[in-house]
């Protein structure tokens, strides 16, 4: 996969990790490799040997889903040239992403490609606004809802002219997929970070810094256990014309870069459900959502343009009220 970044942040991942406890004895090894279009790092503890076989498997699940699910030739390539595709893997994060669209009152969505591909996100060619015509039709096509699914569990349709793209939800999917990876190599406590999607397994408490949306550094630590952490942020990819800061999280109502919020972070029980709706926090932000994600047992820490942050209740005791001037370098 490759995508022209106009700027990114200076630090390559959202979310900045370290221990927050180091029992005596207890021995951290990490490894990291450049894996759907970004950096993956895992940490286990264990022996060397062990966290080694660890490791290698967890690469492998990640290296299988970067060509199943990335932007060029990959399944998602296929279903959009076909307009069809038998894979139950798929179909199952269709359905999740359909399920949350719908929850998020179209906060999510996963049929943005098209004004993605206008608006040069996608590396098809350097950034610009969308033309009219451009808009009009990607305007003109059917969303989320027209995106089919068989009864069978394997079978993904869409209509002409829609295209899809998972990139809003797989990263977390595939934190979540090599972290049960590890697992499975008997690894018992250990963190994936797959560019900033976090997920965390076992009874070891992390610290995850969450990155200040306008500068280097963070602006607050939480600690994190057997959960999952992703946050989305206008700072991540975007270019700037005439002063004014495109981002490339859309609104799927407009096709327009979000601006409700700077950043938005999901604590959540797997990296699917934190990646998909840190980005509907994102945009509706956390008055339009906070009932939802209550209901889901989820945990948020939202910025909004002026600096105000909000947050769910637990969350509040890590958090100030109002975002700190960013350190200088």
């Amino acid at each position: 996969m490759k995508k022209t970044i106009a700027v990114i942040a200076i630090l390559l991942v959202a979310l900045i990790i370290s221990l927050l406890h180091r029992m005596p004895g207890e021995d951290t090894r990490s490894a990291k490799v450049f894996l759907m279009d970004t950096f993956v790092e895992l940490l286990a503890e264990g022996s060397r040997n062990q966290t080694e076989k660890a490791f290698k498997e967890a690469i492998r699940e990640l290296k299988r889903l970067d060509t199943r699910l990335g932007y060029e030739n990959s399944l998602i390539d296929e279903l959009n040239r076909s307009r069809t595709l038998k894979d139950r893997e798929v179909h199952r994060l269709v359905r999740i992403s359909k399920e949350i669209h719908a929850s998020s009152s179209g906060g999510f969505s996963i049929t943005l490609r098209p004004i993605l591909d206008a608006w040069g996100f996608t590396g098809l060619h350097p950034h610009r606004l969308p033309t009219e015509s451009e808009f009009a039709a990607w305007k003109s096509l059917p969303s989320d809802e027209a995106v089919s699914l068989s009864p069978d569990g394997v079978t993904i349709e869409i209509p002409k002219g829609l295209q899809i793209d998972l990139g809003g939800i797989a990263k977390g999917y595939a934190a979540d997929r090599a972290a049960e990876a590890m697992k499975k190599s008997g690894i018992e406590s250990g963190l994936v970070n797959a560019g900033g999607d976090i997920t965390a397994f076992g009874e070891r408490t992390w610290k995850v810094g969450i990155k200040h949306p306008r500068g280097p550094g963070v602006f607050t630590t939480i600690p994190v256990r057997n959960r999952s952490v992703a946050t989305s942020g206008d700072y991540e990819r975007f270019f700037v014309q005439n002063g004014i800061r495109y981002s490339h999280i859309l609104d799927p109502a407009t096709g327009q870069p979000a601006r409700v919020l700077s950043s938005a972070t999901i604590i959540a029980d797997t990296g699917t459900d934190a990646d998909a709706w840190a980005t509907a926090l994102f945009v509706k932000g956390p008055q339009a959502l906070k009932g939802e994600l209550e209901k889901r047992g989820m945990d948020w820490i939202a910025v909004d343009l002026e600096g105000n942050i909000t947050t769910s209740g637990p969350m509040r005791e890590f958090c100030p009220e109002k975002l700190p001037e960013p350190r200088k370098n």
